[in-house]
């Protein structure tokens, strides 16, 4: 798990749209689709479900979000603790 892949996933879950994510990062949706792909595969979980015309996050993705979201907001508060001691 890489921490842009984490983002990608906390975006795409809020807007429910990848290529919302993929504009927003400058990325091509493929991307992210990828990416997501590929952090499904490693959780051996799906995080969305997908139709033809619409990517809602499921049950597992809603565990996973809210976790994720607090782990990255303490990461950048770490950061900005960091950053600004100096």
């Amino acid at each position: 798990m890489e921490l842009l892949q984490l983002k990608y996933f906390c975006h795409a879950a809020e807007t429910e749209n990848f290529s919302h994510t993929a504009s927003h990062f400058r990325v091509p949706a493929s991307n992210i689709s990828q990416c997501i792909k590929r952090l499904e595969k490693e959780l051996d979980a799906s995080l969305f479900t997908r139709s033809r015309n619409s990517l809602k996050l499921n049950e597992n993705g809603k565990i996973f979000y809210e976790k994720t979201n607090k782990a990255l907001t303490l990461i950048e508060s770490a950061k900005n603790e960091v950053t600004n001691k100096g």
